[in-house]
């Protein structure tokens, strides 16, 4: 197996990591610093959504890297239960995703839900995927 490929995985996992923990302090910044949400329009909104929408397109890239890195033992170091964490963290990306593009719409009804449903699948995805690199660290060990 080549080792760039593993690299490759390694590094797009990291990168859709760090992406969606910035997209999440934002919004929770704004709330801790002013103890309200951001306003729709607002320069913290826009900024969330446009690191939250390269969070996605990197959180989709990083299983089709990884796919190609499987035949590696360091690419199924964290076991099945390693991979398990990342395809549920995958699914959940999708559903996270679009929530937050009808989030986008102004005049979406029942926003609260839609807002709530938002900070559920968020707060899974944080979990599944320090769930997913935790066991493929220790699987590298």
């Amino acid at each position: 197996m080549n080792d760039n490929t593993v690299l490759f995985a390694r590094l797009s996992g990291w990168l859709a990591a760090g992406l969606l923990a910035v997209a999440f302090s934002i919004p929770a910044g704004h709330w801790l610093f002013r103890r309200k949400r951001a306003p729709f329009d607002s320069r913290p909104v826009t900024t969330h959504i446009a690191i939250g929408m390269g969070a996605a397109g990197a959180g989709f890239l990083h299983p089709l890297v990884a796919l190609l890195a499987l035949g590696s033992p360091g690419a199924v170091g964290g076991g099945d239960l390693g991979l398990a964490f990342g395809g549920f963290a995958f699914m959940m990306l999708l559903a996270h995703t679009g929530l937050g593009l009808a989030l986008r719409d102004p005049k979406l009804k029942k926003r609260a839900n839609a807002r709530r449903a938002h900070l559920t699948t968020a707060s899974i995805i944080l979990a599944s995927v320090g769930a997913h690199a935790a066991l493929c660290l220790i699987g590298d060990s």
